[in-house]
């Protein structure tokens, strides 16, 4: 027995019942930004979890915002936050709906189970000790296992419910099952042999998911893999076709599968390209089999030769006025000088000179932040407390607030210097009308929007102004793009 849940502090009770009727279609139905999908009304593009958690308040207000903008999508995972994101979302909902500002069967709400790691990590290790783990455990790599085994989903679902405040989730989908086939290959297991393995542990998460839905736990189940979009021969390949035909026989026509969530953007167009065996690209057969679609990373692209590209930019952006940066770094330095001497102490001022030049990308600056800068500077804050008081470090880490946004923007405009051909390239050929997205960012998610037809585009929107960049998408039809001719492999005529 688990001496202590550590999960224990993000649950929420009592959990709010699951929706008894279908999607009110309300007056639009199918209008500006949503579409109908089993007689549900979704917004095309979704809140996404990933990088939302409880200590930031611009996360909750950014989810506040969209929900009142008309997106009533929400997409997290078990592992976002280590559980933080979906006790965010749970709390925002359980807010409204007590106020009666939002109502349950008004929110589609996906997460996702697969993942082991950080407090999860914890939970497995401890029932290791006790001969009592899960079955089937990949181990991946240090700090990172995966599992898909009845019993680690049923562990997972009860843990996601109580922390979501729900008792019934929309849709529960197995979080990139495809790391037991990266594994196999990377230890030299036959391509046949693990395929037939794979598809059998489907096959039994499939099982425990029909007993969830027929026990109201869940509504839809599916599988968010990033290698759907890929080609059919490649080891790693995940099989929706195949995927169906499990459902089916586990359940018949009336089965629950029914939500597919895949990585594509402009440089990852597999979803548009590559057809299987029976010729039907990933777009065709969810529109065959009327399953939901719902693309992840539409502005987070990995490009052969370059990494991750994040496909932001807007025309006429200007970097901030670096007089201003050098100004705060002056100040932080002035606030400093009265410290004792301490050659190990990484000011802001020093970071930056050290990494600055370095740093490429926003996500590269956020990681930087979370594991390195942030640690060092609260060092720094102790130290302005010890020898200063309460008000000298106040006054420091106003300094830090305002210096790290001018910092932040300052990387954005960098990393997205090179997408400004891209951006007036695909102005001309799909808006010749002259009414274009007013940034490389939201023009993508109507590209995406548009080619999916009815389906939904999962947004990270952790800040007020990514959401506020997309709303025109409620407000403009969508563009009429030919899936033919999108993408870095389409068709040029």
């Amino acid at each position: 027995m688990i001496s202590k849940d550590p999960f224990q502090t993000l649950y929420r009770e009592p959990l709010h019942e699951g929706r008894k009727e279908k999607f009110s279609l309300g007056k639009k139905g199918e209008g500006l930004g949503y579409f109908l999908f089993r007689e549900l009304r979704l917004s095309r593009i979704a809140f996404g979890g990933y990088r939302i958690g409880l200590e930031d308040p611009e996360h909750k207000e950014s989810l506040l915002l969209a929900l009142k903008s008309g997106v009533n999508v929400i997409d997290v995972s078990a592992n976002y936050g280590d559980g933080e994101a979906e006790s965010l979302v749970g709390k925002v909902l359980d807010e409204n709906f007590k106020k009666r500002h939002l109502h349950r069967k008004e929110i589609f709400l996906v997460t996702k189970a697969g993942y082991i790691q950080g407090k999860n990590m914890k939970l497995v290790e401890s029932k290791e000790k006790e001969k009592d783990q899960f079955p089937e455990i990949t181990y991946y790599q240090p700090g990172c296992y995966h599992c898909i085994s009845p019993e680690f989903l049923e562990d997972q679902l009860e843990r996601s419910r109580k922390r979501l405040g729900l008792a019934t989730i929309d849709a529960f989908l197995l979080h990139n099952p495809e790391y037991f086939l990266s594994h196999s290959e990377k230890n030299g297991i036959p391509k046949e042999e693990a395929q037939a393995e794979y598809y059998r542990r489907i096959k039994e998460a499939f099982l425990f998911l029909e007993k969830a839905r027929k026990e109201g736990k869940i509504q839809f189940y599916g599988i968010s893999s990033n290698t759907f979009p890929i080609p059919e021969e490649e080891y790693t390949h995940t099989s929706l076709s195949k995927c169906l035909q499990i459902a089916e026989k586990i359940a018949g026509k009336e089965n629950g599968f029914a939500v597919v969530q895949f990585p594509a953007n402009w440089y990852e167009d597999g979803f548009l390209r590559n057809r299987n065996s029976e010729n039907k690209t990933l777009l065709e057969i969810c529109s065959n089999f009327d399953l939901l679609p719902l693309i992840n990373r539409p502005l987070n692209s990995f490009q052969a030769g370059k990494g991750m590209v994040r496909l932001s930019y807007t025309p006429q952006s200007q970097a901030p006025d670096q007089s201003k940066i050098l100004q705060i770094l002056e100040l932080e330095s002035s606030l400093l000088e009265p410290l004792s001497q301490n050659p190990n102490r990484n000011s802001l001022s020093k970071l930056w000179q050290t990494y600055g030049e370095k740093v490429r990308s926003e996500e590269q600056f956020q990681v930087l932040l979370q594991k390195s800068w942030i640690p060092a500077l609260r060092g720094v804050i102790d130290e302005v407390y010890s020898e200063k008081g309460k008000e000298s470090a106040e006054e420091y880490l106003r300094v830090l607030n305002t210096a790290l946004p001018l910092l932040e923007e300052q990387i954005q405009i960098r990393s997205s210097e090179n997408l400004s051909g891209l951006y007036e390239n695909l102005v001309s050929r799909f808006h010749s009308n002259g009414e274009s997205p007013e940034s490389l960012s939201s023009l993508m998610v109507f590209h995406l929007a548009s080619l999916l037809e009815k389906g939904t585009v999962l947004l990270g929107m952790r800040k007020r102004k990514y959401v506020r960049d997309i709303l025109p998408i409620f407000k403009k039809p969508l563009p009429e793009i030919s899936r033919s001719e999108w993408g870095e492999n389409g068709i040029r005529s």
